[in-house]
């Protein structure tokens, strides 16, 4: 399994939780673009290469971005519209017999939405962190969260006596990827992620698994 990023936060978090997902059943390798627009840039020749190694592997492959205030339908179909065009089948698109190799995902706003989803794994990685950040009304959906996820985990650290100035985006992703268990994250985007990897994993992926 191949997975596209455009951050490094986000290669840090996968390289870490994707293990727990596949669970032996499929090695995976993170390819971190660095950027949302150095991302878009080279997806096209990246989906060509990947749909000629399809003629002859097994090959599944994942396209992660944040949505990061963009609207998330039209990156979506910008996504989509990429991966047709270079000749990979995705569950949007698949294959006259209904399967398909590819699946494009957004994080819903930000890498940290999936952080919040799990406060037992933040407060793991930062123990001054009260108890009861669950019960707060915007942490049981975290995707809806307004005004930017990664500001709001920076001002619940900062009243932790965390980080008082500058958010070190991939220090926190190396501190709270270890603690995360999937199955309890309350992010719905978190868990449309985790819903899709896992139906890459069958033989032979068809549209209505998942």
């Amino acid at each position: 399994m191949e997975v596209l990023v455009e951050e490094p936060s986000m290669r840090v978090v996968l390289e870490t939780i994707l293990p727990r997902l596949l669970c032996g059943r499929a090695s995976f390798r993170v390819l971190d673009l660095q950027s949302r627009q150095r991302l878009l840039q080279k997806l096209p020749d990246l989906l060509r290469g990947y749909a000629r190694r399809m003629t002859s592997e097994a090959l599944r492959l994942v396209v992660l971005v944040d949505n990061d205030r963009d609207d998330c339908r039209d990156l979506k179909l910008r996504l989509e519209r990429l991966t047709a065009e270079a000749g990979v089948p995705t569950r949007g698109a698949p294959r006259e017999d209904g399967s398909y190799a590819a699946v494009n995902r957004i994080v819903v706003e930000e890498l940290e939405a999936w952080f919040l989803g799990d406060t037992e794994a933040l407060r793991a990685a930062f123990p001054r962190l009260p108890d009861g950040l669950e019960r707060k009304e915007a942490f049981r959906d975290p995707d809806r969260i307004t005004g930017g996820t990664w500001e709001r985990l920076h001002r619940e650290l900062q009243g932790a006596g965390y980080y008082r100035d500058l958010y070190p985006k991939i220090e926190v992703a190396r501190r709270v990827a270890p603690h995360l268990v999937p199955e309890r994250n309350c992010s719905p985007s978190f868990q449309t992620f985790r819903t899709a990897v896992q139906a890459l994993l069958a033989p032979c992926p068809r549209v209505g698994l998942c």
